[in-house]
């Protein structure tokens, strides 16, 4: 008896069923992303510098952390730097700010479907937090298909940050063509190794990338119809490695700005939001804290 064929509806339901998706911690970007970052999704997060593509990150990490019940997602988070590991006291900075605002939100809740275990989590979020230092290809390589892994399997891991993956492509290139080649290679190379793992973990990948500055205006659709200041580095084959691509902008004032610049399933728009001692926050949020009594101390535009 031949098997009932499934319609793409079914197909399509079934997938989603199976997407985890993280809140960012801001409610305009969630709004944006339509609920926050998705896993089977490939994002670049790209943007100058200290338009906040780092403060972004750090704040997923800490967010994928968090117990379901305050919006996370009860697991750990791995965090790959390639250049250097100065972000990790901005790192600290928010896990004690997160320790001490979902604690304090817990203690309040005193919700009797919340077990002990989630409590006891909060002082240790950082704990939950795994650190990878790389500096080489070959060695992002090796993380992604030897240690990443036995990771993921061991100790639930939800969320993969590669901050950046522009760096360790900058350190290869010679300009030759046969570099050029072989660059695009191992970028094809570490993307399949990232979509295996998050189809077969459920995993979310979120990566930053540099941005390089003045180019022709037949490739400004690239990154926004907006704006041909910059665009995202390491051309055209990285482009076609990702699936979604995000791009952060910065302004004079505290105010930043996230846009959709290209993705399977959100429209090209723009959200705003500020980076604050606390956490990346949108400015509605920010507006009704204030109005509450609780101030925020606002990060400047250099912040990265």
């Amino acid at each position: 008896m031949a098997t009932q064929g499934r319609t793409a509806l079914d197909l399509w339901q079934a997938r989603e069923q199976e997407v985890v998706t993280l809140s960012s911690g801001c409610s305009s970007i969630d709004e944006l992303l339509q609920g926050g970052f998705r896993s089977g999704i490939l994002t670049e997060v790209c943007g100058e510098a200290s338009a906040g593509k780092t403060q972004l990150c750090l704040q997923l990490l800490l967010q994928s952390c968090l117990p379901p019940v305050l919006g996370g997602l009860g697991g750990s988070a791995c965090y790959i730097c390639t250049e250097g590991i100065g972000s990790i006291k901005r790192l600290h900075e928010l896990g004690h700010a997160y320790n001490q605002k979902y604690g304090s939100m817990l203690r309040k809740r005193r919700r009797t479907d919340v077990e002990q275990s989630s409590y006891n989590s909060m002082p240790s979020l950082l704990d939950s937090v795994f650190i990878e230092q790389v500096y080489e290809v070959d060695e992002l390589v090796d993380v992604l298909q030897s240690r990443l892994p036995t990771l993921l399997a061991d100790h639930d891991t939800k969320l993969v940050v590669i901050d950046s993956v522009a760096a360790v492509f900058r350190l290869e290139s010679t300009g030759s063509v046969k570099d050029a080649s072989e660059r695009s290679r191992l970028m094809f190379h570490l993307a399949n190794c990232m979509r295996i793992l998050s189809a077969q973990f459920r995993v979310i990948f979120v990566m930053t990338n540099q941005v390089t500055g003045n180019f022709t205006e037949g490739a400004a659709s690239i990154v926004s119809t907006h704006s041909n200041q910059h665009k995202p580095a390491l051309g055209l084959s990285w482009s076609s490695c990702i699936n979604q691509r995000l791009m952060l902008r910065r302004s004079r004032h505290t105010e930043r700005r996230v846009e959709v610049v290209f993705s399977p399933y959100l429209p090209p728009a723009t959200a705003r939001f500020l980076i604050t001692a606390d956490g990346i926050t949108s400015p509605d949020d920010a507006h009704d804290d204030t109005r509450n009594g609780t101030r925020r101390s606002l990060i400047g535009p250099n912040a990265t």
